[in-house]
């Protein structure tokens, strides 16, 4: 089941134009069209995503390998480093 929001948004008029066009030529509505395109955008994988969340942290100066417990890092938090 969806939600729905209603809310406003300033399209070029080129693609206002596309949209409502397109929406008139499969007989739905503008609201579908862009709902289609966005969910289309936001939710398409791209060839090179195997589904993996990558994080990076910027680091400064020169990088080391550090092991720490989960309890030394808890020192470390409560000491406000």
């Amino acid at each position: 089941m969806y939600a729905y929001m209603r809310t406003t948004l300033v399209l070029e008029d080129q693609l206002f134009r596309s949209a409502k066009r397109e929406a008139g030529k499969k007989g739905t509505t503008l609201s579908e069209v862009v709902n289609r395109a966005l969910r289309k955008h936001f939710l398409a994988k791209s060839p090179d995503d195997s589904g993996k969340v990558t994080f990076s942290m910027p680091v400064f100066g020169e990088p080391s390998a550090i092991h720490q417990s989960p309890q030394q890092l808890a020192q470390l938090r409560d000491e406000g480093r």
